[in-house]
């Protein structure tokens, strides 16, 4: 090989390496910083949402007030394309 293929070879071997180290560099400080934020920020608690018994649904079920919603939205469409 010539010269100037050597020179080419290196850098582009100098340059996957920077590149390479880059990569580990940032993977190992998003590690870190989950690793922080995991022990040093408490997780946060959701308060009970308090429901009547006539808002509760089965798991499976879709709750009355977005079949509602769902209704409206489609008699709303369907008069403003006729």
């Amino acid at each position: 090989m010539n010269e100037s293929m050597t020179q080419g070879v290196e850098l582009m071997l100098t340059g996957m390496g920077i590149v390479f180290l880059f990569l580990v560099m940032l993977i190992a400080v998003v590690k870190l910083i989950a690793y922080c934020v995991a022990t040093f920020v408490p997780e946060e608690k959701a308060a009970p949402v308090s429901t009547s018994p006539s808002q509760v649904v089965s798991p499976g079920a879709v709750s009355p007030n977005i079949t509602a919603a769902i209704t409206a939205a489609v008699h709303k469409h369907r008069a403003k394309h006729k």
